[in-house]
């Protein structure tokens, strides 16, 4: 019995020592290993600060357009937009940027919100380019006044924008958040108040072009001659809407001086807006015109041309408008015949 009994613990000790190794490379030494979860929760906390950062930009330039739907809309010629487009960008994308901003900042949706954000972005960086190739866009007015920006500048923050929507479309946290009834009626409430506040804006301005003239308040000095003492409803003018920085307006600025001096057409009257100290009296004798040049905040500068777009040449009839011309003045010959035929007219 102890004989059989050791034998067989021979064997199964020879076994184990003639045992064919596993196959395979030998194991490797145990390394610390990092935790995934780790990387996945910095990931979501860039994720969310790039959409919070989006978010704010979203809501703060949405909020200046639809506070001053006017200069928006001004501005709109610069960058290309067709006429008959105009009005419903005015309205629909101020919108658009705050009800994007608020899902942002909320952390509805973010995803989805952040890839509508890089459309969105992606159609600006377009307009701006198409802006700036075409020489029509000296400033982005994407902040309206708050902020002003060349082209190239405003292109460089695009990008950056562009690049914390990525962000935010990759790595923010991918919960879905339901639309409750709370947070629907919260976006409704967002659109509907934001497109009251731009319609009521727009549509309320019934007044003449002369009235929006004498309502609008000049940033010159008292050295300029009073609005008042051009009786604009009792006589004929030219209103040449300029700004001494613009590339086309320095190139007509010849032809406006001719105009001015010709005797048998109406009064040449300019109008500006924002402009540095000086600038409008060196523009007016480099072109060799003398003329009287009004200087305007930008948004009153709209709200009497209905467009910041330079430069414009219009011809105010007893303080309407009879004509404009856009972009290259007309020659003296076309100017009489427009003349002539508003008041044959009457």
């Amino acid at each position: 019995m102890g004989r059989k009994s050791k034998k067989k613990r021979n064997k199964k000790r020879g076994a184990g020592h003639n045992a064919t190794p596993p196959a395979g490379p030998p194991p490797k030494p145990a390394q610390p290993v990092r935790s995934p979860k780790l990387t996945s929760d910095l990931k979501n906390r860039i994720g969310r600060l790039a959409s919070i950062g989006l978010g704010i930009m979203f809501v703060l330039a949405g909020t200046l357009k639809v506070g001053d739907p006017w200069s928006f809309l001004g501005s709109l010629p610069a960058y290309g937009i067709p006429p008959v487009l105009r009005l419903p960008v005015t309205v629909l994308m101020p919108t658009i940027e705050v009800v994007l901003g608020v899902m942002l900042l909320a952390g509805w949706r973010t995803r989805l919100a952040s890839t509508a954000a890089v459309g969105v972005l992606a159609s600006f960086a377009g307009v701006i380019a198409w802006g700036w190739a075409a020489g029509t866009l000296q400033e982005c007015g994407c902040f309206g006044p708050l902020l002003k920006r060349t082209p190239p500048q405003a292109l460089a923050q695009d990008a950056v924008f562009i690049a914390m929507a990525v962000f935010g479309m990759m790595w923010a946290p991918t919960t879905k958040l339901e639309f409750t009834r709370f947070r629907v009626g919260t976006l409704a409430t967002v659109v509907v108040a934001s497109m009251a506040m731009i319609g009521s804006s727009l549509w309320a301005d019934t007044l003449t072009l002369e009235e929006r003239i004498l309502a609008a308040e000049p940033t010159v000095g008292t050295a300029m001659p009073s609005l008042e003492d051009l009786d604009l409803p009792n006589r004929d003018v030219f209103l040449y809407l300029f700004h001494p920085d613009c590339i086309h307006c320095v190139r007509n600025g010849a032809r406006m001086a001719e105009i001015a001096a010709d005797p048998g057409l109406p009064e040449v009257i300019g109008i500006t807006h924002s402009v540095n100290p000086g600038e409008v009296r060196a523009y007016l004798d480099h072109a060799g015109a003398d003329i009287k040049a009004y200087e305007f905040s930008l948004p009153s500068f709209v709200q009497i041309t209905g467009s910041a777009a330079t430069p414009q040449f219009v011809y105010l009839r007893r303080g309407r408008k009879a004509r404009t011309w856009l972009g290259d003045l007309p020659s003296t010959a076309e100017l009489r015949r427009a003349v002539n035929a508003a008041s044959d007219e009457n």
